[in-house]
């Protein structure tokens, strides 16, 4: 009798913990971002908020800080499913899929404005590609990228046969640099700050908050406050692992992590007038580009966008559609783009 009570009482425990563990379903995500950053605690909340809403079954672990190596490393552990997701920018998916490149061109975009606009109407259909490829992902989330020097630089002409670094990879902005007469150095992102250091790189163009993080800003002067191009970066999870996944437990995902970048996203503006405040009190010094730069630099980078589109680079007709809503928007031909966007459009 003994026995059979204990036994009543065990299955009772068991059945009242819905022990999860033993069907919990893993997904390993990898990232360069640095184990202390915010967006990492953005992420482990997330993962934590997922495993309550989830019961266990599913569970995130976070590889930080490059552990699992670059972007290409990670690519090859989830193909063969060692990893199952990881950070990306557009450079890792560009000669795959194009279209992803189209926020990052150089000297395209002249403000948080102008971005916003055409990501509200574009997003969705550059996300939706990325299927393709067989990732699931939740979202863009991205910044401004504004020269660092140790040299100032307030013209065109201050960066001719400067040593500029890429990512691995980045052919267009490759050729981008090129056509502006600067020497790129593509080199993964854990070697920036030693090419700083030795003056192998003269310039890199950089989000100030990504700066900080990485402590780029530690090997550099100066900052020029001028809009380089959009840096974007998304989280990408292999479609094959997500699969497995319940649809109810696909759909907590899904929310939870387009929330996180939706918010991350929203508050990129401010995160980026932050960093650039902490770069000036760090001691470096602001320069301000002369009158008519950007214009410069994006009438000779319109002419190469579009031999780069013609050339297959990217979908000629999608780039075509992104420079209409920037016109839209600089001409206030659409009554919308008077308005801002009101979802989130202000700094």
């Amino acid at each position: 009798m003994t026995i059979a009570k204990t036994m009543a009482t065990l299955l009772i425990l068991a059945a009242g913990l819905n022990v999860p563990a033993a069907n919990a379903i893993d997904i390993k995500i990898a990232t360069l971002v640095p184990n202390q950053s915010q967006w990492m605690q953005d992420m482990r909340a997330a993962g934590k908020l997922i495993g309550e809403r989830t019961e266990g079954r599913v569970r995130l672990k976070f590889y930080s800080g490059g552990t699992q190596g670059n972007e290409d490393k990670v690519l090859q552990k989830i193909k063969i499913g060692q990893l199952h997701g990881g950070t990306f920018s557009p450079t890792d998916f560009m000669k795959q899929y194009g279209a992803i490149n189209l926020y990052g061109l150089p000297f395209v975009f002249a403000s948080w404005d102008e971005i916003r606009y055409v990501r509200a109407r574009m997003d969705a259909e550059i996300e939706s590609g990325l299927a393709d490829f067989g990732f699931v992902t939740f979202g863009f989330a991205g910044s401004f990228s504004v020269v660092m020097s140790n040299e100032p630089i307030s013209k065109h002409q201050d960066m001719k046969g400067k040593k500029v670094w890429l990512p691995q990879g980045d052919f267009v902005s490759y050729e981008a640099m090129r056509r502006l007469q600067l020497s790129p150095v593509a080199l993964p992102v854990t070697d920036v700050l030693t090419g700083l250091q030795t003056g192998l790189i003269d310039i890199v163009a950089i989000p100030p908050e990504v700066a900080v993080a990485l402590q780029w800003h530690t090997r550099v002067k100066y900052v020029t406050d001028m809009p380089v191009e959009f840096a974007m970066s998304f989280l990408a999870i292999s479609k094959r692992r997500f699969d497995r996944l319940s649809t109810e437990d696909q759909a907590v995902v899904r929310e939870v992590l387009s929330g996180v970048y939706r918010e991350i996203d929203q508050n990129a503006s401010a995160e980026s007038a932050n960093a650039m405040n902490a770069l000036i009190k760090f001691g470096i010094t602001n320069v301000t580009p002369e009158a008519g730069q950007f214009e410069e630099l994006q009438r000779t980078m319109s002419k190469f966008n579009l031999e780069m589109a013609a050339g297959g680079a990217y979908p000629q007709d999608l780039y075509q559609m992104m420079i209409g809503y920037i016109k839209d928007f600089r001409n206030g031909n659409d009554a919308t783009a008077q308005q801002s966007d009101e979802q989130g459009t202000s700094d």
